[in-house]
């Protein structure tokens, strides 16, 4: 396929357009390919080996569109419903899901050496928000190579905590699944409790909760903070999203800690220093995470409204 050529007039490129077969707009293009990706990921759902009891379609589908969007609601428990392989299923969903299955697309093409034409290069920098192919190439292998390394880390880090409760076979499986659907806000828990179990954790805790903000925070931020290690030189939207991130946790981990600490089901019955954890992981987690470690349905009406408000703004 011949590279566009960048000095065409734009009469002479409406002209060669035309004459393509079939046009698709980039955003239709997305849309389709993500369609196609809910659909793979149901059928993979509903196949016998991906569950302990029969999926229907609606359930495969909702699981494989919450995955792939990473939304995080579920109508089947992760944990009991799906075997390995469906769980497997799921987190590919939504690491695919996360960084942007275009993202993959770029960095194979790339490696690859394929030549693109001018129709797959609009599509490449609608899906990465970008407005030249450099600055397309450069962002979506920012997004592989820090997805990975701090994935690693997360999972090197969980692994460790959880050896001793799970031995080593296990807690690397819990601490891959969960690495990924932290790191792309995802919520998706192999517990019907979420992280419940873990509210006393501190490592736990401050794992998931550095994996879904950094996450939540955007490749973009991360890219200038890595472009511009100073202050002034970061843009004003990284600034922004930075100090908003930071201002918005603590004013929300104060406002939970303060409202559920006389809450007998919730923070009352705990030590101080477990209430401090707990409000903490529910005041970071409603933006963009989708994980728990305090039971949703106990909080109090004023604790309910600030979590709905918090996820209205949602991440960076």
């Amino acid at each position: 396929m011949k590279q566009w050529d960048p000095n065409l007039s734009p009469y002479k490129k409406k002209k060669i357009l035309s004459k393509s077969t079939l046009q698709i707009s980039p955003p239709a293009v997305l849309f389709i390919g993500f369609l196609v990706l809910i659909t793979i990921g149901a059928l993979l759902l509903m196949l016998p080996v991906a569950a302990v009891a029969p999926t229907s379609l609606i359930e495969a589908l909702f699981t494989a569109t919450s995955a792939v969007t990473v939304t995080g609601l579920v109508v089947l428990d992760t944990g009991t419903h799906f075997t390995y392989f469906g769980q497997v299923v799921i987190a590919v969903l939504i690491q695919a899901g996360g960084l942007g299955f275009m993202t993959f697309a770029v960095v194979a093409a790339i490696s690859l050496g394929a030549k693109l034409g001018f129709n797959q290069q609009l599509v490449m920098k609608e899906a990465l928000d970008q407005t030249s192919m450099d600055k397309v190439i450069t962002t979506a292998k920012f997004v592989i190579l820090y997805s990975f390394v701090i994935e690693l880390v997360g999972f090197v880090l969980l692994t460790s905590v959880w050896w001793q409760e799970f031995g080593l076979g296990e807690a690397a499986y819990q601490s891959f699944f969960y690495t990924i659907s932290a790191f792309n806000n995802a919520g998706f828990a192999l517990r019907g409790d979420s992280l419940s179990a873990y509210s006393a954790s501190f490592s736990v805790n401050m794992i998931i909760t550095a994996l879904f903000i950094i996450g939540g925070i955007g490749f973009a931020v991360l890219i200038d903070v890595k472009t511009n290690l100073r202050w002034r030189k970061l843009s004003l939207n990284t600034r922004v999203v930075l100090l908003a991130t930071l201002v918005i946790n603590l004013a929300a981990f104060f406002l939970v800690w303060l409202l559920e600490a006389n809450n007998v089901n919730t923070l009352a019955s705990l030590p101080i220093g477990e209430q401090a954890l707990t409000a903490w992981f529910q005041a970071v987690t409603p933006r963009t995470a989708g994980f728990n470690t305090l039971p949703i349905d106990q909080l109090t009406d004023a604790t309910t409204t600030l979590t709905i408000f918090l996820m209205f703004i949602g991440g960076g």
